[in-house]
């Protein structure tokens, strides 16, 4: 392989060529050599036009002639895409077709073969070629796919896309209105390319198109998140586990105007429940016999002093009186004569104003060694911190913590808000791979994956800190 660059040889061809002369290809990459022997047939071609266009794919001589001159083509002058395809001389035909290109230059083998092409799209110019797989040149088709993504901007994108459909693409996105000041959609060409295409409508400032960007992310995370779980359902739902579970059922409707959704009599002869409190589901479960698993609930209410009195009137006991907080919530404390803690509250401002990422509904846990719950729940379960209040020994006043859709709370245990190991139904998207996730972090498994008859299914765990999760799927 000659040491010379490519560039550089093709350059002395043509100059041979355009001279009358033969060129010396004795030691030339076979590329060049190639290219040569489609130079000399079209060498009679009578239009000075092509002869430039010739030279300029070939290499620019007059620049490449002095070092300084080779420093001065280092520096960009242009970008368009080169394509590769199965069939160029077939997609070109359905450019011109699909997209009113232009042909302006094709170079071809004695066999028919293109070696390179230009089409202009507008006032976008693109090359195009044939398979060369000795040399890496793949279409879309061959590999697979591709991985770029063509951008057209055009007059009127409805009915560029007609035409376009009409000569064989496939819209894989709808032509819509789009946040960006855009109206946009997507198109499959028959060869494998994907074409965004647009018409701009209206400017968007910079600010407001971020504020979109994050409505947008949260708008996919919660569709994400409610995969493979049950309609109505959020990813994080307490399992409130006592002996006295009918009473639990009766005290959630009367002090928190819960509605029961279903009741059957679970696996172990207990009884199950269902009920929705606000926005959020609640399960509640046991029976005699049953190991209790009671939870602390941070539980929004339109008015928590009158939340606090029902509470107390179906049985509760007060732990906190109603007090207005500095972080912005009145709250209160009380536990049902189960054992379940419920921290009352009622925000100053609306809701989604101070707390948006808290459902009516949010589990509370008082570990000891929060910081290291935090860290067991981010290799277990993909869990993302949201915040942190700490001291600067590390002590976790507070802090939140994200599970798919939704946030979990914690403390450190302290004074009468103690440890209180609890059961959670955490569903995810793959059951299985959760659950070995969360053995590599430290859980102990109780029941392996396996699939339920009410639709599920799931695998319980134990984490470090003793609380059961029983993740699931829906797969039914």
């Amino acid at each position: 392989m000659a040491e010379r660059l490519i560039i550089d040889q093709l350059d002395d061809a043509v100059a041979e060529i355009l001279a009358g002369r033969a060129p010396d290809l004795t030691n030339s990459d076979p590329v060049v050599a190639m290219l040569a022997e489609m130079a000399v047939d079209l060498r009679g071609l009578p239009t000075e036009a092509f002869r430039a266009q010739l030279r300029q794919q070939l290499g620019r001589r007059e620049e490449m002639s002095s070092p300084a001159q080779e420093r001065k083509a280092q520096t960009v002058r242009g970008l368009w895409a080169h394509l590769v395809f199965s069939n160029a001389s077939a997609a070109m035909d359905f450019y011109k077709k699909a997209f009113g290109a232009t042909e302006t230059m094709r170079l071809t083998e004695p066999g028919g073969k293109i070696g390179h092409a230009e089409m202009k799209i507008g006032e976008a110019t693109i090359s195009l070629s044939d398979e060369y797989p000795d040399y890496g040149s793949l279409s879309p088709q061959t590999i697979g796919g591709s991985p770029i993504k063509l951008h057209l901007e055009v007059v009127d994108v409805d009915e560029f896309a007609r035409v376009a459909v009409a000569a064989g693409a496939t819209i894989t996105r709808p032509i819509q209105d789009q946040f960006y000041g855009d109206r946009a959609g997507q198109l499959l060409d028959p060869f494998g390319y994907t074409w965004a295409i647009s018409t701009h409508i209206k400017d968007v400032p910079v600010d407001e198109l971020q504020q979109k960007v994050e409505e947008w992310a949260t708008q996919e995370a919660e569709k994400k998140s409610k995969k493979g779980r049950r309609e109505g359902f959020h990813s994080v739902t307490p399992y409130l586990t006592v002996r006295k579970a009918p009473e639990l059922v009766d005290f959630v409707k009367s002090a928190f105007g819960a509605t029961e959704l279903f009741r059957t009599t679970g696996s172990a002869g207990g009884l199950h429940c269902e009920v929705k409190i606000g926005e959020s589901m609640v399960m509640i479960g046991g029976g005699e016999g049953i190991q209790e698993w009671p939870t602390a609930i941070h539980l929004y209410v339109p008015d928590v002093d009158a939340a606090y009195q029902r509470a107390l009137d179906a049985g509760a006991t007060s732990l906190a009186t109603p007090t207005d907080q500095e972080y912005g919530e009145r709250s209160a404390a009380v536990q049902d004569s189960t054992g379940n803690h419920w921290y009352i509250a009622t925000t100053f401002t609306p809701l989604k104003e101070i707390d948006q990422d808290l459902h009516t509904v949010t589990v509370y846990f008082h570990p000891v060694g929060a910081a290291r719950m935090i860290e067991f729940l981010d290799q277990a379960f993909g869990a993302k911190e949201v915040m942190r209040h700490q001291s600067d020994e590390g002590y976790i006043y507070h802090a939140k913590v994200r599970l798919g859709d939704s946030i979990v709370e914690m403390g450190e245990a302290h004074d009468q808000w103690q440890s209180m190991p609890t059961a959670i139904y955490l569903y995810v998207e793959d059951v299985d791979a959760v659950y070995e996730q969360a053995l590599q972090a430290g859980a102990v498994s109780v029941v392996p994956p396996a699939d339920q008859p009410y639709g599920d299914r799931n695998a319980w765990v134990k984490d470090p800190f003793e609380n059961i999760w029983y993740i699931a799927t829906t797969v039914a």
